[in-house]
């Protein structure tokens, strides 16, 4: 019997930054690899051409993300038309945009029809009027939610979901030895943190406003870190909150064994997102490590909850923060969340493993899967 080729798959996906749009392309990019099929890649980046991850051989083709003014257009235009080329003498069985984008909608029109086309959507709750999203669906064979919650959501607003599934978005994969460990709190500070953009969405004036809000019953600090945006102004508002002693602003965050053990060390998590989100691929991380969460019921984040004693989720608003941070801290000094549970919750649920086979059964039949 003779064995047939392993499947090709082509994708694309933006690679500048440290998003969860970035990881997820990154992360799939190797479990792609790994499982054996065939693989090349159009990176959607600003960066020079020597400056390209994942290695030349993979690349087919590279996309500006932002460009002004008409040559830069019309340089952009020439690329995605050389990338679409590239990809058709390629003959993908399976394409995969990592998120929506008009680049790999125009890059489907190159692709024969044996090619099952998929899209990535990261945003949860998203209007079937928007035109990324009809355009999405026109060109593409199946869309792909991140979390059931995301689907949940389609299947109740579509007339005719079919086309729609969820396939998880892999992690950063945790670093082996690293876990959070058991402290008695009772009397120390209490050590809380963000990981993240600075970014409007990320409801972070709430967050300092529910802090200040808090009656002095207790020792603790907020560790930001990250870049964004939204930085001025938030340090406006914690000084105009009289909370600037309790907030650091720390920048970028290491990679690897130092930013896991980094993560490990703290007490908890929070994000209090207000808008745009699916599932942050931060909150697995987290797990990961055994280090607990509160986070609020925007998007997708209601899914690595359920059943989760190791989570708080709140309303976005600031009186549910208030009151929700007001019991993080009181469970942190009462030593109340269990580091090893929430890791076994995130090996049943969220590991690469369990991810990898939901990945595997779509490409081993996508029309099946999507429909």
């Amino acid at each position: 019997m003779t064995q047939s080729s392993p499947k090709k798959i082509l994708l694309m996906g933006h690679t500048d930054g440290l998003g969860g749009a970035q990881t997820a392309y990154r992360e799939l990019f190797d479990f792609t690899i790994t499982a054996g099929y065939t693989l090349k890649i159009i990176n959607i980046t600003d960066r020079p051409v020597a400056d390209q991850p994942f290695g030349d051989k993979a690349i087919i083709g590279i996309v500006a993300h932002k460009v002004s003014g008409l040559f830069q257009k019309i340089k952009k235009y020439v690329a995605l038309i050389l990338a679409g080329v590239r990809a058709r003498l390629y003959g993908p069985d399976i394409f995969v945009s990592i998120g929506l984008s008009n680049s790999s909608i125009f890059i489907t029109r190159f692709l024969k029809a044996g090619s099952f086309k998929i899209a990535q959507d990261f945003i949860a709750n998203r209007s079937q009027d928007e035109q990324i999203w009809i355009d999405t669906r026109t060109n593409f064979d199946g869309i792909a939610v991140q979390a059931p919650s995301m689907l949940e959501y389609w299947t109740t607003t579509l007339a005719n979901p079919r086309g729609v599934n969820w396939l998880p978005c892999f992690p950063q994969p945790p670093v082996d030895g690293v876990l959070k460990t058991s402290t008695n709190k009772t009397k120390g500070k209490i050590k809380l943190a963000y990981f993240g953009r600075l970014a409007g969405n990320k409801g972070l004036p709430l967050l300092f406003k529910a802090i200040a809000s808090l009656p002095s019953h207790g020792d603790f600090s907020l560790d930001l870190w990250g870049k964004g945006e939204e930085e001025d102004r938030l340090l406006k508002l914690a000084k105009d909150l009289r909370i600037k002693h309790k907030i650091n602003f720390l920048g970028g965050y290491p990679g690897d064994r130092e930013g896991a053990e980094l993560m490990a060390s703290y007490d908890s998590l929070v994000l209090t997102s207000t808008e745009m989100e699916g599932l942050p691929l931060i909150l697995l991380e987290s797990m990961a490590y055994g280090l607990p969460f509160m986070a609020t019921n925007i998007g997708a984040i209601k899914d690595c909850c359920q059943n989760n004693p190791d989570s708080i989720l709140v309303q976005p608003t600031l009186d549910n923060i208030t009151i929700g941070l007001y019991l993080l801290i009181k469970r942190i000094e009462t030593n109340d969340f269990d580091p090893a549970r929430l890791k076994a919750y995130y090996d049943q649920h969220f590991s690469t493993t369990v991810m990898a086979a939901r990945w595997q059964q779509c490409f081993d039949n996508p029309k099946l899967f999507f429909s």
